[in-house]
């Protein structure tokens, strides 16, 4: 599962309502974050290795 970063368009492993794979919180601003199927564009360690 990945999830959206409405705000920049990023998209990072994970799902809404946890952390994802390079650490963001998605509870802090929960508003600002989507599932979604979309393929992860988030280059950090942790999301695209």
């Amino acid at each position: 599962m990945a999830v959206k970063n409405i705000e920049t368009g990023e998209v990072h492993r994970g799902r809404k309502g946890g952390n994802t794979g390079c650490g963001f919180d998605t509870n802090e601003h929960p508003d600002h974050w989507v599932n979604t199927n979309e393929s992860i564009t988030c280059d950090r360690y942790g999301c695209n290795n």
